[in-house]
């Protein structure tokens, strides 16, 4: 083999002489607004129009009857669990494969975390899975639209609405993807955004809650921001979850382009397609009928059988190309300390609150898919910053690497 095809982990020449850094670009129009708002003092909801315009905006693009902004998508998530009257001795069924926010947040509820198995085909949680762990103590679901790919959305609601349990979308990588023409995010009963710098659309942090529900959406607001009702009287344990100004003003912004960002994605998706689909050893993601994805990130399969390597030795030589990928996820969340050691709250909590009087086991083997792809996982940037040269260059540096250490 020729050293040019060697990975520069091997001593090859890299793909690229210097890293790629794709970040998120604010537009000029972005960046007068945001120093408007700087310019007038006028930095926080008590005393600006910004976020209630954000909303107002949001949930017309949504369709959906209340918008409520908050700090982050951790926060959204936290305040839906609590609005939806989430709380100690409570099962919340969710995904093992997703950021730990999705089920840390039943912990900051002291309720417990179950999983339920994935779709191997699109990595999103398995409605057959999510009727199997369904139990007495269960009274939520998270449904996860993970990389920009709706779930089987409407199958789950049906789970949820014939066994009475709340329905929690979890939107933070699918800001405009849609189910059968719907946008997730008001379908189910409490749904969470996040305009994390990497989401498809950004405030740097920044989160937003949805619903349809009346009661909900009081609780949030008032929730977001200590129980207050009016000045220094409270009559809920509450949080400071507020948004800023500062990021509505971008907010606002971003959401005006969001089909243009949207678009962007797409088309970095294509060049990965095209270069990656023939690729042995490479299984690259689908787009499932009857949904809208928005590829907040494109994940692939290595078929690990047919490699010399392992999945991270692949990542690691990818990586010394001098292009950017990561591994989401790297580990069912169960197989974390958080859940092997049930640290929690300490003392137990909330796996020996006495409202549970239960015990359950985070053990290898619960969920086979999820460790499966787990496994093989990794994870190619789609942020419309990046170029058609960075995403070709990205792809080509995935298909040098697995082409050298494949098994000959």
């Amino acid at each position: 083999m020729e050293s040019l095809d060697k990975p520069a982990i091997e001593g090859g020449k890299p793909i690229r002489s210097k890293p790629i850094m794709a970040l998120p670009e604010l537009t000029d129009e972005e960046i007068e607004e945001i120093v408007k708002v700087l310019r007038s003092g006028r930095w926080t909801m008590s005393v600006g129009t910004k976020i209630r315009e954000f909303e107002e905006e949001f949930k017309k693009y949504l369709n959906v009857k209340h918008a409520i902004a908050v700090s982050n998508g951790t926060s959204a998530l936290h305040l839906a669990l609590r609005a939806a009257g989430i709380g100690p001795g409570d099962e919340v069924i969710t995904t093992p494969f997703t950021f730990i926010a999705t089920a840390s947040t039943i912990l900051h509820q002291n309720a417990i975390p179950i999983f339920a198995d994935i779709n191997i085909e699109d990595y999103n949680i398995n409605p057959e899975s999510i009727e199997e762990r369904i139990t007495d103590k269960t009274k939520a679901v998270i449904a996860v639209h993970l990389c920009g790919q709706p779930a089987d959305i409407m199958d789950i609601r049906k789970i949820c609405m014939e066994r009475g349990l709340t329905l929690i979308e979890d939107c933070a990588q699918a800001i405009g993807a849609e189910y059968d023409g719907v946008k997730v995010g008001c379908i189910g009963d409490a749904n969470a955004f996040s305009f994390y710098i990497s989401k498809n659309i950004t405030t740097g942090e920044g989160g937003m809650v949805t619903t349809n529900n009346d009661e909900i959406a009081e609780k949030v607001r008032l929730m977001r921001s200590h129980g207050e009702t009016s000045r220094y009287h409270y009559n809920a344990i509450g949080y400071n979850y507020r948004m800023t100004e500062i990021q509505a003003t971008i907010g606002i912004l971003q959401l005006k382009r969001i089909n243009e960002l949207n678009n962007r994605r797409r088309e970095i998706v294509k060049i990965y397609n095209d270069e990656l689909g023939s690729c042995e050893a490479i299984k690259t993601p689908i787009e499932k009928r009857r949904v809208k994805h928005v590829w907040h990130i494109y994940n692939i399969l290595l078929e690990i059988e047919k490699l010399r390597k392992s999945r991270d030795e692949i990542y690691e030589a990818i990586r010394r190309e001098n292009v950017y990928v990561s591994v989401a996820y790297p580990t069912p969340l169960y197989m974390e300390p958080i859940f092997q050691e049930m640290i929690g709250h300490g003392r137990g909590c909330p796996w020996t609150c006495p409202y549970y009087n239960k015990k359950i086991a985070y053990k290898p083997g619960l969920c086979p898919n999820a460790e499966y792809v787990s496994e093989r996982v990794l994870t190619l940037p789609t942020q419309p910053s990046l170029t058609d040269d960075e995403a070709i260059e990205t792809a080509k540096a995935v298909k040098k690497v697995v082409k050298y250490y494949m098994k000959r």
